[in-house]
């Protein structure tokens, strides 16, 4: 439980998401991250010399890769700080956060700088050595695609995972059809009014699409239409499954970060000293071996007991949901109330880059709960290697 982490009002932002080999495709995670959050600091009219710490997530390597914390703080404006490059696959947001908020916990820090970047598209493709193959001949592994299709301890895909979590809850076609329009309406809300509620949080991002002509990408890119109609006629991707294309997330590329600090630096940064957000309490788990949405669960479940409160405490509830059944088997176990359960969308619909997913969630929560007039959140979502992670935050 932490009692000493908070987040000042606004002391966030996300990029859009866009999905992969979309209009961020060519450019690097790190320098685009970097130049989102300089766009952040002159904003809100910080001076990134407030931050004395950084922790950087990132899960796709990029060019220059080894040097990237130092480098994004030298892009931001502050030379004198940088910190660890974090990666835990879809829980690096939550584990980031966490690292932060441990290090004002022990005064080893006062302001930090919790970023993610992540560019699915174009990701690597590496050679390993292989000495004793036949003629030296070298491994071959594909980064993502290799990374999505097979968990080397589980033996299975990321969506086979699902569906084993799917059969041991029984769960149904049509209750998977039906979280997925569920979600998709949830985000329409998010969209509505000219982009209304993603206006609270979101920046765009610059692109050079030619030495000479730049173009700024505001909104996310690659939304997928769900009806009732169109899900139902989609096969299952594994056969005699649950789950289709249109009931599980997409790569994308896009960035976000928060700043963690004292609760008198929040408020001297904060846009609106009446708001208070706190960091409340962290919790991960490990599901059993090929049943990764499984773990959420018990993730949140450690969380909330960290805290010291229940789920009829909560008053918003936001998960990274690669999959229909993550959410399906969450709410069942825990009695989650539809009405607070992934307002606005969540990452099945909008993407999922991996590194910021967990944090664009989180930062959704807590304008969600200032909209609310505050109140306890809840943010949990699974990771490669069926594990899990979550946060709770307190807006007062």
């Amino acid at each position: 439980m932490f009692t000493k982490a908070f987040v000042p009002y606004k002391g966030y932002w996300s990029s859009p998401f866009c999905r992969w080999q979309g209009q961020l495709q060519n450019e690097s995670a790190v320098v685009c991250g970097a130049a989102t959050a300089r766009r952040f600091f002159e904003l809100r009219g910080y001076s990134s010399d407030v931050l004395d710490g950084l922790v950087l997530g990132t899960t796709v390597p990029q060019k220059q890769w080894f040097f990237a914390p130092p480098q994004f703080a030298s892009l931001i404006g502050n030379e004198k700080i940088s910190g660890p490059l974090m990666a835990q696959a879809c829980a690096t947001s939550a584990v980031s956060i966490n690292y932060a908020a441990c290090s004002v916990e022990m005064d080893t820090h006062g302001c930090v700088l919790a970023a993610a970047t992540d560019r699915c598209s174009n990701s690597p493709n590496i050679l390993w050595p292989n000495p004793s193959g036949m003629g030296g001949k070298p491994d071959f592994e594909s980064w993502m695609v290799d990374g999505f299709l097979l968990d080397p301890v589980a033996g299975v895909s990321a969506a086979m995972t699902a569906e084993n979590v799917a059969r041991e809850h029984s769960v149904t076609r049509e209750e998977s059809d039906a979280m997925a329009l569920r979600r998709y309406q949830q985000y329409l809300d998010a969209v509505a009014n000219n982009r209304e509620f993603q206006k609270r949080y979101m920046l765009p991002v610059e692109v050079a699409v030619s030495r000479k002509k730049t173009i700024m990408v505001e909104e996310d890119e690659g939304i997928t239409p769900c009806t009732e109609e169109g899900l139902a006629k989609l096969k299952p991707v594994q056969p005699g499954g649950v789950l289709t294309f249109g009931c599980q997330t997409h790569p994308a590329d896009g960035n976000a970060g928060m700043i963690v600090t004292t609760a008198e630096k929040a408020a001297e940064l904060s846009a609106d000293k009446s708001i208070v957000i706190r960091l409340v309490a962290y919790g991960y788990a490990r599901a059993k071996k090929a049943h990764m949405a499984a773990a959420v669960t018990p993730a949140a479940e450690m969380a909330l007991k960290n805290a010291g409160i229940s789920v009829a405490d909560l008053k918003a509830v936001k998960t990274h949901n690669p999959f229909t059944v993550n959410d399906v088997v969450m709410g069942k176990i825990m009695g989650i109330d539809d009405s607070i359960f992934n307002n606005y969308g969540s990452s099945l619909i909008f993407g999922h880059p991996q590194g910021p997913t967990g944090l664009r969630c989180t930062i959704e929560l807590i304008e969600e709960l200032v909209m609310k007039g505050g109140g306890y959140g809840l943010f949990a979502g699974c990771a490669a290697g069926d594990t899990a992670a979550a946060l709770v935050v307190r807006v007062g």
